[in-house]
């Protein structure tokens, strides 16, 4: 039998090892940022059906009557929610345009809308300083959708808009 000669290298246990251990690092690595890109986007997406829902409930109020307008801002909460199979549960007179969107419901599964009266237990008529439901000229609505992430996680899309009885229509998003 031959010998080896001297000058040959090669890799010692201890080397073979830590290649191990540093691949087995990088690939666990690479495996949580993969997990991590795809809850993002699963957020972003959700996030934009979100705001879909809520800028399709404002726009089809500012096409809307002023009676009805003005009705939804008297301090009550109207609820809904997107059931598994994509059916609103209750509520589809005060969500019209999602109602009539069948491909959005398919796609908002799980999600809940909301008009959310104001903080205080008044309700959001504006002008005049003392309006009332007959009086009121100018008054904001708070549309929220709240959805429950792949995490577990409970996100909320919220966007506020001021409707005037002559046409002046505002909206803010966060």
């Amino acid at each position: 039998m031959q010998r080896a000669p001297a000058n040959q290298k090669a890799f010692t246990i201890i080397e073979v090892l830590m290649a191990i251990t540093i691949l087995a690092v990088s690939f666990t690595a690479v495996i949580q940022a993969v997990t991590m890109g795809a809850e993002m986007i699963d957020t972003a997406r959700k996030q934009q059906i979100a705001q879909q829902i809520i800028e399709g409930e404002i726009s089809y109020l500012r096409l809307g009557d002023w009676s009805i307008i003005k009705n939804l801002a008297d301090g009550t909460a109207y609820t809904t929610t997107v059931d598994a199979t994509g059916t609103l549960l209750s509520d589809a007179t005060h969500f019209k345009q999602l109602a009539s969107n069948p491909n959005l419901m398919l796609q908002a599964k799980g999600f809940g809308c909301q008009i959310v009266p104001p903080a205080s237990t008044t309700p959001s008529y504006l002008r005049p300083a003392s309006a009332s439901a007959s009086t009121v000229n100018f008054l904001s609505l708070t549309y929220q959708v709240t959805w429950t992430g792949t995490t577990g996680r409970t996100h909320t899309r919220t966007g506020v808009a001021y409707f005037g009885q002559n046409g002046l229509h505002l909206s803010y998003q966060k």
